[in-house]
């Protein structure tokens, strides 16, 4: 009877001790995705700001080009700007729908690291686009806008032409590549660690 009663004991120590597990790999399973959507917010919340200034800093270059479309030397640089920007207002949106897609709760670990993966590549070659963009980008843009802004020729000022380019550009882009580093690969970086520790967890079962 002892004995019996010794196995029924064990039985339901060992029901309650595989119960125990099971929660225990629900609340890790739930926090590191909670912990992976939130990380993956913060680039989704900077390309909807990008999208909201790239196209209102485009409507602005639209117009300021066609109200000085009969001279050349603004023209030509409007048009660069605003290609440029529609680019990268496209690529951000190509982000915003791979981000918005991604189903960290219901998708099966190894489907949510490729979807992190492919958003990385898509990351990858708009980063790219944009650090090879911003010279062209500067270069051209600046005097859309001193003629637009202010009904400023900066071309009558090589000096100060020369300036704010170099200005532009030494600002530009330490602060795109602090944006790149804290917004991006540093949330890519913690997310895979997190769905690396979950995939890891699961293989060992």
């Amino acid at each position: 009877m002892e004995l019996e009663e010794l196995k029924n004991a064990w039985a339901q120590y060992d029901k309650k001790l595989t119960l125990n597990l099971k929660l225990n790999e629900e609340i890790l399973r739930k926090m590191n995705l909670e912990r992976s959507k939130k990380e993956m917010s913060t680039p989704l919340i900077n390309e909807i700001i990008s999208i909201t200034a790239g196209i209102i800093f485009l409507l602005f270059i639209v117009s300021a080009t066609i109200r000085y479309s009969y001279e050349l030397k603004f023209l030509l640089p409007g048009i660069i700007t605003s290609i440029i920007v529609t680019i990268w207002v496209y690529n951000s949106v190509s982000k915003i729908k791979l981000l918005s897609t991604i189903d960290y709760y219901d998708s099966p670990i190894v489907e949510l690291q490729k979807s992190i993966h492919t958003f990385k590549q898509k990351y990858q070659k708009s980063k790219k686009f944009e650090l090879y963009s911003i010279p062209a980008f500067a270069i051209a843009a600046a005097p859309v806008l001193g003629i637009g802004l202010r009904n400023f020729d900066i071309y009558e000022y090589p000096i100060r032409f020369i300036i704010v380019i170099s200005l532009a550009l030494l600002l530009g882009y330490p602060g795109q590549i602090w944006l790149y580093k804290n917004l991006y690969e540093k949330k890519l970086s913690n997310t895979t660690k997190f769905l690396d520790e979950l995939n890891k967890f699961e293989q060992e079962e």
